[in-house]
């Protein structure tokens, strides 16, 4: 294949490399022309669709919030706790209705712990610890789960091992799935080892250690020092206490949490009572303080009272309409319209310009708001303050809505929030167009189709200008070389004529 002329015109001294570059850029720009208009277009058109798609998915995220059956029962919670002083939380659940109650905290949830105190050295000063143990398996033990499967996990002991790399081990062994801590205390005439158990509340579980290696050797301690069997390491005292029967160790049973409600005993092997009191979740965080009263001295009763919250229910509906307004702002950015200039777009409008599936989502939900014909119990979305504006934004009539609230709440919440109330049909419209294979991602997946198509076209433009350019230069390379010749022929038949003129003038 010969070479393309890279310079034409240098043999002739003709300037056809201007001539050149002038047709390639004049078919470039016929070549291009629409491919670059149409390629922007679509690109714009990709970033408008993608925005809207972000818009769509964050209302509908919104929104979702503020619909639900119980979504509008709200409650104010009160309580003659101090300031200072927090016994408990109490916190209202959907189904909580308006009532009040007295609450008092006897007891807080604790786990079960054991502990052993060692000491360095005898009573005659003799060193008999070395914290340094022998190797060996410690198997720490929890007894059976509810489906009496064994819950135990063992923990490799290397010579030289001790009580602080010990209980390293313990709190970062992935075999430790129960939340068994073990803590050491470094004390003025030893150590003190314990484990805590992981679960809170009483008999949860039966916290055991055994092990399995050498014994003690020179300078080395054994492993037996930290073994205590449940079983038979636990007793009972006159008072039915649980207490440790082993020399050098002590015991503390799990306990339950026990509150006290409108004078009803409530037990929780946590500090958390989910389920006990209908419609509300109490947290005990601190016994009750104690009180003097008619001489005796108690724990100290603290009063509740739960009452409808009117402004939290009406900010839920607030939160629909901002959403709403939100979108609608978004939807007329991205529509906006562009401008022309002596027939030439400007382009200056936004990414989904006039765009008629925009107008005809926002047309959808206007008319779910304004032309539904629903009304429960004699009232509709206006009566209880929803307003519909002359620029397409919504407000809300707190005043109505509170009064329409207290006068139905019922028929409010079956208007609005719940199952195929206004909320959920704008909430199922706007999923036809964000779901997987809906209105959007379809449009999506045509777009990339489009530009696929541009960007080959483009490819292919710019191999056809390649082309021609290769075939401009060989056509001007040959005249070139052909003009290159006629000037030396020209030049040798003027050197001839000259010659034979000279020589005739001669003679």
């Amino acid at each position: 294949m010969a070479s393309m002329v890279t310079n034409a015109g240098t043999g002739s001294g003709n300037d056809f490399e201007s001539i050149i570059s002038a047709m390639v850029s004049s078919r470039k720009q016929l070549l291009s022309k629409r491919v670059t208009v149409k390629k922007a277009e679509t690109e714009i058109e990709q970033d408008g669709v993608k925005k809207l798609t972000s818009a769509l998915k964050s209302f509908k995220s919104t929104i979702d919030n503020s619909k639900g059956i119980d979504v509008l029962n709200t409650h104010k919670i009160s309580t003659s706790q101090s300031s200072s002083y927090t016994a408990f939380s109490i916190t209202a659940k959907s189904d909580c209705s308006n009532t009040s109650m007295s609450v008092q905290v006897n007891q807080l949830a604790k786990a079960e712990s054991i502990t052993t105190k060692i000491k360095t050295n005898d009573e005659s000063g003799e060193k008999v610890f070395n914290n340094s143990f022998s190797a060996g398996t410690l198997t720490i033990s929890l007894g059976k789960d509810e489906n009496e499967n064994e819950r135990k996990f063992d923990i490799e002991i290397s010579e030289g091992d001790t009580l602080e790399l010990i209980r390293r081990k313990i709190n970062t062994s992935a075999e430790n799935t129960y939340g068994v801590s073990c803590n050491v205390i470094k004390t003025s005439d030893g150590y003190s080892f314990s484990l805590v158990a992981g679960e809170t509340g009483q008999n949860s579980q039966n916290l055991s250690i055994s092990f399995s290696g050498s014994e003690a050797s020179e300078g080395h301690d054994s492993l037996s020092l930290l073994a205590f069997d449940h079983d038979s390491n636990v007793t009972t005292d006159e008072n039915g206490k649980k207490i440790a029967s082993k020399a050098n160790w002590t015991y503390s049973d799990g306990q339950n949490a026990i509150i006290t409600v409108d004078g009803n005993e409530l037990t929780s092997k946590t500090n958390e009572f989910k389920d006990q009191v209908a419609g509300v979740e109490i947290v005990a965080q601190r016994v009750s303080e104690s009180e003097t009263e008619n001489g005796v001295t108690g724990l100290k009763s603290y009063q509740v009272d739960i009452t409808s919250d009117i402004d939290a229910a009406a900010n839920k509906i607030q939160t629909f309409v901002n959403a709403y307004n939100s979108l609608i702002s978004t939807f007329n950015t991205l529509t906006a319209r562009n401008t022309y200039t002596n027939g030439t777009n400007n382009y200056d409008g936004g990414d989904l310009a006039g765009d008629s599936q925009v107008k005809g989502l926002q047309n959808s939900l206007v008319s779910l708001i304004t032309k539904g014909d629903v009304e429960v119990s004699g009232m509709n979305y206006f009566t209880c303050g929803l307003e519909y504006n002359k620029d397409g934004t919504l407000s809300l009539n707190k005043e109505k809505f509170s009064k329409a609230l207290e006068e139905n709440s019922t028929a409010v919440q079956k208007l609005f929030t719940d199952s195929d109330g206004l909320i959920d049909k704008v909430s199922d419209e706007i999923y036809e167009y964000t779901k997987f294979g809906g209105l959007l991602s379809d449009r999506e997946t045509q777009l990339k189709s489009q530009m696929d198509y541009w960007t080959e076209k483009e490819n292919r433009n710019n191999e056809l200008l390649e082309q021609y350019e290769a075939n401009l230069r060989t056509k001007y390379g040959n005249l070139d070389s052909l003009m290159a010749g006629y000037q030396t022929s020209l030049s040798y038949l003027s050197s001839v004529i000259s010659s034979v003129s000279t020589s005739s003038k001669s003679s």
